[in-house]
């Protein structure tokens, strides 16, 4: 080690002060420098979307001389930029659409984004999650109400989409559940061959579905490598020979399932036999038991004959459901169990896996029979349709009580009919995701740790106030070098830098309405 440098308690390195001073000198170099970059992408934008209104003016000067309604004009003028910076021309008319939209709808972004204080990342996002929104006056609103949230609690791209979807559905007149309907007609299925003999799948299924898809498949997965990890320690040569990488795995896997419809690839790995119970996908932390078999083996839903939608509730399954109810606004949380098409065999060894889901409902939405009342969101993907929202926890057994502030939404407390792991599912409700800044990594078996605030080994209580969900790479980062995270109340964390910076994280809002105040609790 250079310059001094020692290695402090959790063996990670201790920055020297000029270690100190430069890293400080390259974050503030590269702020400046994404602050430039930002207001050149502005310049960008402002050029595109003025040759675009160019375009279109030519446009309708043709139709109405009694030419071809094509936009060739707009064709023209993107091959020419197209040409004139090395771009291909179909990129060149998106982009010209995507400029258009956000100069001429959203000029507050616009703005933002020519002052250097909002990244085209965030930009692109605000507008797409918000283009839907036809009035201007309630397109103003969102924007300034999006932007103002930035402001308060500075987040990644991907984390304010999920914020900026909320706020579009709670001004949208348009229910989540109408333009689902409309949406799901979009559903597909495709694979694009490549290079070196290999292709990509792409699918657009329901967000439900897909979480639980995908939840599923990394369990698979994990469990594989678990297996393979322990016939290592065992001298199987099997196991010793296979180097697959975790991607890999997801990928056999899915291969797997595709093609035979169960992970048959998989099940006699290392000669070893996965378990056959009922509970062979429950998560060993939590209980949870969620998508995709059923207990009995039976499918409880098929295809929906007029929407083709794959039905939402698996019979004899059990999971923690959303339930909301309290004299605040409040919301339940947990993970429901969505069907595979059925019937089906008895699910055996990796097929017994189920995938779960993370679905917040507000009580008000759970108990208005005419299903007019939205609000239910789907933990790091955004509102989901009521109905299946509501279906997903019909089939549950299992039910959280959360009670939230009622004008901050922050959960005060969960009230258990089980108290069995009462904190983690207070946590899980409490978290979402790993609580480190910027992080998106959903509360999922495998992927994430709860950690004490302060450590328990220096005195730390194991209670909620002391407890946070962190991934795997963050926990470590937190245990093996300089970065702290201090605890405050509602569960809002700060954490500081090797190099001092503080960055604060705060738990997704539970509650998403304010009922009146004399409303009583719908329970």
């Amino acid at each position: 080690m250079s310059d001094g440098a020692v290695w402090g308690e959790g063996d990670g390195p201790c920055p020297t002060a000029s270690e100190r001073a430069a890293v400080e000198s390259a974050i503030e170099a590269i702020r400046a420098a994404d602050r430039v970059i930002a207001h050149a992408q502005a310049a960008r934008q402002m050029a595109l979307a003025s040759a675009s209104q160019v375009a279109w003016a030519q446009h309708e000067r043709q139709v109405a001389a009694g030419g071809s309604s094509r936009a060739w004009a707009h064709r023209a003028i993107a091959e020419e930029i197209a040409a004139a910076t090395h771009t291909p021309g179909r990129s060149v008319e998106r982009q010209m659409n995507d400029a258009t939209v956000l100069v001429s709808r959203f000029p507050v972004v616009r703005d933002r984004l020519a002052a250097g204080t909002v990244s085209l990342p965030h930009a692109r996002v605000i507008v797409l999650c918000g283009d839907r929104i036809d009035d201007p006056a309630v397109r103003a609103t969102y924007e300034v109400r999006v932007l103002e949230r930035l402001d308060r609690v500075p987040m990644t791209a991907a984390a304010l989409a999920e914020v900026a979807r909320k706020i579009a559905q709670e001004l949208d007149p348009v229910s989540i559940s109408d333009r689902h309907k409309a949406a799901r007609r979009r559903r597909r299925v495709g694979f694009r061959p490549g290079e070196d003999a290999m292709g990509a799948f792409d699918a657009e299924v329901a967000n439900v579905l897909g979480v639980g898809m995908m939840d599923r498949i990394d369990q698979m997965a994990k469990t594989v490598i678990a297996a393979r990890a322990a016939a290592r320690r065992a001298g199987d040569p099997v196991a010793l020979a296979d180097d697959r990488s975790l991607d890999e795995i997801r990928a056999d896997i899915f291969t797997d399932l595709t093609l035979t419809g169960t992970p048959t690839g998989h099940d006699h790995l290392y000669g070893a036999t996965f378990p056959q119970t009922p509970d062979a996908g429950a998560d060993a932390k939590t209980g949870d038991v969620g998508l995709g078999a059923t207990a009995d083996g039976a499918g409880a839903a098929a295809a929906d004959a007029k929407g083709g939608d794959v039905g939402l509730g698996a019979t004899g399954a059990t999971a923690d459901a959303g339930a909301g109810a309290g004299a605040a606004p409040c919301t339940g949380s947990g993970s429901g169990a969505v069907s595979a098409f059925g019937p089906a065999p008895k699910p055996v060894g990796l097929g017994a896996i189920r995938g779960s889901v993370h679905i917040t409902i507000p009580a008000t939405a759970l108990a208005d029979p005419t299903h007019r009342t939205e609000g239910a969101t789907l933990a790091g993907a955004g509102p989901i349709p009521i109905i299946d929202a509501k279906e997903i926890a019909a089939d549950a057994t299992i039910w959280n009580r959360a009670f939230t502030d009622a004008h901050t939404g922050v959960l005060l407390t969960v009230d258990q009919r089980f108290p069995t792991m009462a904190q983690r599912r207070f946590l899980k409700a409490r978290d979402e995701r790993c609580r480190f800044p910027g992080c998106r990594q959903a509360i999922r078996k495998h992927y994430v740790d709860v950690d004490h605030t302060h450590p328990h080994s220096r005195g730390g209580p194991t209670n909620v106030a002391n407890l946070e969900y962190l991934c795997e790479t963050h926990h470590m980062l937190e245990q093996m070098t300089e970065w702290t995270v201090t605890q405050g109340p509602g569960g809002v964390l700060e954490w500081t830098s090797p190099n001092g910076r503080v960055y604060t994280d705060t738990p997704p809002p539970v509650a998403r309405f304010t009922p009146p105040d004399d409303e009583p609790p719908p329970f």
